[in-house]
């Protein structure tokens, strides 16, 4: 993986990812979907994507249905944690994760049995930088939905699996060619993004813009 860091980021192998939950509270909400889409050569490759369904251990979906408009009947014929997620973890292996507001991903995934590894590219961290870099504020943590639109970019399916992987992974894409102009032009300047973030806020304390 170190090599593959050092590298132009159009030349490492990325994979974005998604899931839903039945909710957002690691002691007994679980993985329900996930979807994983691979970038090769700076190019979304759909025909080897992955997606499917998780059968919950206890979790209930519960209001969580409103949200990702899965339903009791949609799971019982999936696998559980972590047979379903197998798909996923082959095609993570070599790969930087690519995901949105990642401790999502890290938490439920890891509790699942499908950890992702240390380094990965948080698509939230990415628009930060990006926004800091151009000199504008820092936005805070925004929506996929709201980096897509102002990005150009359509959302797709919100709040599913595989249409937020298909938006991450075509937000990612965006944000990395316009950072790769402002000099972030390996796989690894992408993956220290968070690091390079809180450097900035240490130096200009939150929301401040960037000088120079």
């Amino acid at each position: 993986m170190t090599r593959t860091l050092s590298v132009s980021w159009r030349a490492a192998p990325f994979i974005a990812i998604d899931v839903e939950t039945t909710g957002l509270d690691p002691r007994r909400d679980e993985v329900i979907s996930f979807a994983g889409i691979p970038i090769e050569s700076a190019r979304i490759v759909t025909p080897q994507s992955v997606h499917g369904f998780v059968r919950p251990h206890d979790a209930s979906l519960g209001a969580s249905t409103k949200i990702h408009g899965l339903r009791e009947e949609d799971l019982a014929g999936a696998p559980r944690a972590p047979e379903a997620l197998a798909p996923l973890a082959a095609l993570m292996r070599g790969r930087i994760p690519v995901v949105h507001a990642s401790w999502v991903e890290r938490t439920f995934l890891r509790k699942a049995g499908c950890p992702l590894p240390r380094r990965i590219v948080d698509t939230a961290i990415l628009w930060r930088l990006l926004c800091i870099e151009r000199g504008e504020l820092d936005p805070g943590t925004c929506s996929l939905s709201a980096i897509a639109g102002a990005l150009g970019l359509p959302a797709h399916r919100p709040h599913t699996a595989d249409g937020d992987t298909l938006t991450a992974a075509q937000a990612f894409l965006a944000m990395a060619t316009h950072l790769e102009a402002r000099g972030r032009e390996t796989a690894r300047s992408l993956t220290r993004a968070r690091r390079d973030l809180r450097g900035w806020q240490l130096w200009h304390g939150p929301g401040g813009l960037r000088s120079g």
